[in-house]
């Protein structure tokens, strides 16, 4: 029998060394497996939502309706409470132009609202316009890209605030539980889904006018449009306005020291996309990608298959990132 000598202090450094490294590993891989989760979710979405039975998400066919019911049901499944009639916040569009086709003025839509109620009415938004060009002729306009994506996004940012795993230790580099976490944000947290942003921001026009909430009670809100790809990085639309820059400096920070995005543009305010009439009662941005991959823009070829997701867990990092750092 081989006698074995007691351990000395620096075999126990050693030993304690490679039990930290174990440990780091193995949280390092339940964050792994909780973004590899975030883009599985996303990816679903971004295929149901730019099926060819969603008949590009435009009028033809009610897509729009279709679309908005389908989000209602995963806002539902996800426990996000209702704003508006049981979601919904309908309107009708003035005599209006898209390419393609021409919106019938008069033609009802919806916007889909929810949200999940903080400590304070203090809120945090996010938004995405869902619907797309929908057909021309027999021609399907997918719309992955735009912006199935960036609806797909706003849903898994409910879905992570929901269920708290979004709530990530990240200066040390350790993963709260994620299961059955009893999560109590500081923030509200709504989420919009707007219809008719090819129309000319019609519903987000519409919400500006008659809104489901206290505009002067958010804190920030984020619109996020065109979201597949990045290989170049991200942009910020109203990056450099005095209330927003604040964020965008976190933002930039945050990703300069921990290289999420290959980049992080800026650029000042334009109406082109829903943040526009929301930014001139609260503080709020619209983030898209740079550069691919993705199937094409206002083009039948941006379909789920072109909507590459490389980029994405990084990006959602960034964001919870950016969260956690709000709450605090």
């Amino acid at each position: 029998m081989q006698i074995i000598d007691r351990p000395t202090d620096k075999m126990r450094k050693v030993v304690r060394i490679f039990c930290v490294s174990i440990i780091f590993n193995f949280q390092f891989s339940i964050f792994n497996s909780v973004t590899a989760q975030d883009s599985s979710y996303v990816r679903r979405v971004i295929c149901d939502l730019s099926a060819p039975e969603m008949f590009g998400r435009g009028m033809q066919n009610r897509g729009d309706s279709i679309a908005a019911e389908y989000l209602r049901q995963e806002l539902r499944a996800l426990g996000v409470k209702p704003l508006g009639k049981d979601y919904f916040q309908y309107f009708r569009f003035p005599n209006t132009r898209t390419t393609p086709p021409i919106v019938k003025a008069g033609y009802r839509s919806q916007n889909v609202c929810g949200y999940i109620p903080g400590e304070t009415d203090t809120m945090i938004v996010f938004t995405a316009h869902y619907e797309h060009l929908g057909m021309h002729g027999d021609t399907i306009f997918y719309g992955a890209h735009d912006n199935a994506s960036g609806t797909a996004a706003v849903l898994d940012l409910a879905r992570l605030v929901g269920s708290g795993q979004w709530v990530v230790d990240s200066i040390r580099g350790q993963v709260l539980p994620t299961t059955n976490y009893p999560l109590s944000t500081k923030y509200t947290y709504v989420f919009l889904f707007f219809g008719g942003e090819e129309s000319g921001l019609v519903g987000s026009a519409y919400f500006a006018d008659i809104p489901l909430i206290k505009m002067n009670k958010v804190k920030f809100l984020m619109n996020i449009d065109l979201f597949c790809g990045g290989d170049d990085g991200l942009m910020i639309v109203n990056a450099n306005a005095p209330e927003t820059k604040p964020y965008v400096d976190l933002l930039e920070q945050l990703n300069n020291e921990r290289h999420y995005a290959a980049k992080i543009g800026r650029r000042d305010n334009a109406a082109n996309s829903d943040h526009w009439h929301l930014s001139k009662q609260c503080p709020a941005v619209f983030i898209y990608t740079l550069g691919g991959p993705f199937g094409g823009y206002h083009s039948p070829t941006d379909t789920c298959e072109g909507c590459g997701l490389g980029n994405y867990n990084n990006f959602m990092t960034l964001l919870k990132t950016f969260l956690e750092h709000i709450e605090q």
